[in-house]
C-alpha cells in the first residue's frame, strides 16, 4: 500500500503546475528587477547629466563673451592692418579673415502695396 500512495503522489506532483507557474513567475520577478536596476542606473545617468550641464552653463555664457570680445578685436585689427605693417603681419602669421555672415534679408513688400 506504501508503494502504491508513493506512485499515486509522485503522478500527481508531475501533473501539478504549481512547479512550472513558480518558475515562470521566479524568472518574470528576476526579469523586472534587472530591468528595474538598468532603469535606476538610467536615472542616476540623467541626474548626472544635468549637474553637468548645470555646471557648464557659466562656461559656456564666458565663452560667448570671449568669442564677442574675439570678434570685435578681430575686426578692430582687420582695420588697422590696413595702414598698419605690424598689424597686417599678425594677420597673415594668424590667417584671420572676416568673412560677414549673410545680409538680413528684407521682406518683400505685401501684395497690393507699392515701395516708396
Amino acid at each position: 500500500m506504501n508503494a502504491d500512495k508513493q506512485k499515486t503522489l509522485t503522478e500527481s506532483s508531475r501533473r501539478n503546475p504549481f512547479w512550472v507557474c513558480f518558475v515562470v513567475f521566479s524568472l518574470l520577478a528576476c526579469d523586472y528587477g534587472y530591468r528595474l536596476v538598468n532603469l535606476w542606473d538610467q536615472r542616476e545617468q540623467l541626474n548626472q547629466a544635468v549637474l553637468v550641464q548645470a555646471q557648464n552653463a557659466g562656461t559656456l555664457a564666458q565663452a560667448r563673451q570671449l568669442e564677442a570680445r574675439l570678434e570685435s578685436f578681430s575686426l578692430e585689427l582687420l582695420q588697422v592692418a590696413k595702414t598698419n605693417a605690424t598689424a597686417k603681419q599678425i594677420v597673415q602669421d594668424f590667417n584671420i579673415q572676416w568673412n560677414p555672415g549673410p545680409a538680413v534679408s528684407v521682406p518683400a513688400p505685401a501684395a497690393g502695396t507699392r515701395p516708396k
